[in-house]
């Protein structure tokens, strides 16, 4: 089973770096076009989330697969290889399909059990699906990471009062406030999309009532404005919309930095002792790092989130037990699935190039033999085919049972270079 994840997320990588290799959901077509040039590359998905970075792939050889995905992450995003090499992880086979349902079960990310992750998997999916960049071996790996996710989300409580990194993001500001509530503060969501409405939401839970959506595209920005009651603004706005904010979350999918040092700085003039907490959850950051250094502005980012994560864990860490179940036996049939399904197209292709030579030679003696009535030319090729069947029974027959080990593929990849049955150039 020749799958290969290669990737870098919160676990590994800080948020400075996780930006400079985000790839946007504008840029998932290119980025999987520029994948099937790559010499080694048979099928490949991209999740790119606010704390990871990963690429799936299906490759005809292991080392030089990884290799092409090394390269991929390099070249598309810009970014020097010795620049990530120390923060990769890259899982082969059994591992790979294990690391993709733990992901869609919500138990590798940052916030344990969050509720958008699945969603994001499938979205994965879809594109690469409608890229044909999905086939048989990821496109079944895909479809099981679903339903291991909804199966964990069902059948344990981690999905139970679901976290996200919004609610998260809610919960690092409500801490910053000695009431331990939002009652009477002004905040600000910058982005409606889905980070955007489960903030909106969390901060509404939080007694947050006094709520502004600022957004690019006004009329999603006034839909989530008015489902709690509040102002919508264009991002073109933001300079004023932020200046009376007490709490300002951005989660928005802009390439770069949406509010810079200078904006911030201007909003905080004659503000006095007031404060301007902002949470940035957005990769690439929606705000300029430096605004950190204005007075009277704490800025807080993915990376500051981990201490709040792993207070609110709690109840969540029986469950991964009883979740790491339900993936155990999810792999194990996969794996039975997979290497069921490849012998037939492996046989398949190898009896069509026997034939196909059989028939070539057949050609060939045509001349040679002179005219032959129709009963012994039937006789020829029935005598040709019985020869062909005879002689592919036995290495079919031991390759169909070796296909069900533990080293299934390598014996039907043996078979396939030895009889180079990938080769569909007609016998000379």
């Amino acid at each position: 089973m020749p799958v290969v994840v290669l990737g870098l997320n919160h676990k590994t990588a800080p948020i400075s770096l996780l930006e400079r290799l985000s790839i946007g959901q504008e840029q998932l077509p290119k980025a999987l076009h520029e994948l099937e040039n790559s010499e080694h590359i048979l099928e490949a998905a991209i999740l790119s989330t606010c704390n990871r970075i990963e690429v799936y792939a299906v490759v005809s050889k292991f080392h030089a697969g990884s290799q092409d995905l090394r390269n991929f992450l390099a070249e598309f995003c810009h970014v020097a290889p010795e620049d990530f090499a120390d923060h990769l992880y890259t899982y082969h086979d059994d591992a790979a399909v294990r690391h993709l349902f733990r992901v869609a079960a919500g138990i590798d990310s940052m916030v344990v059990g969050e509720s958008e992750i699945l969603g994001q998997v499938r979205r994965a999916y879809q594109v690469s699906a409608d890229e044909g960049m999905v086939q048989r071996i990821l496109g079944g790996a895909f479809r099981q990471a679903l339903r291991v996710g909804k199966q964990a989300r069902t059948d344990t409580g981690i999905g139970r009062n679901p976290v996200s990194v919004s609610s998260a993001a809610v919960d690092l500001a409500r801490r910053a406030f000695p009431s331990g509530t939002l009652d009477g503060k002004k905040v600000v969501v910058v982005g409606a999309g889905k980070m955007g409405r489960l903030a909106a939401r969390s901060l509404a839970s939080a007694g947050a009532s006094d709520l502004t959506v600022v957004n690019r595209t006004d009329s999603r920005g006034e839909d989530l404005a008015a489902l709690f009651d509040g102002e919508a603004r264009s991002l073109d706005d933001i300079d004023e919309a932020i200046r009376d904010a007490d709490i300002l979350i951005c989660s928005t999918t802009a390439p770069e930095a949406v509010l810079h040092h200078d904006q911030v700085a201007s909003a905080m003039e004659g503000r006095a002792d007031r404060a301007l907490f902002i949470v940035d959850i957005a990769v690439p950051r929606d705000v300029d790092p430096a605004s950190a250094d204005v007075p009277g502005v704490v800025l807080r980012d993915i990376d500051d989130l981990k201490g709040v994560v792993e207070t609110n864990l709690g109840s969540r860490m029986s469950e991964i037990s009883k979740i790491d179940e339900i993936i155990r036996a999810a792999v194990d049939r996969f794996v039975e699935w997979e290497r069921s399904t490849e012998f037939a197209p492996t046989a398949a292709a190898l009896v069509a190039k026997a034939d196909l030579i059989r028939q070539v030679e057949l050609e060939r003696i045509a001349g040679v033999l002179g005219e032959l009535t129709e009963e012994q030319r039937t006789a020829i090729d029935h005598l040709s085919r019985r020869m062909v069947s005879k002689i592919l029974h036995t290495p079919l027959d031991r390759v169909k049972k070796m296909s069900s080990s533990k080293q299934g593929y390598v014996h039907l990849a043996a078979l396939r270079e030895l009889f180079e049955l990938d080769d569909d150039s007609r016998p000379e």
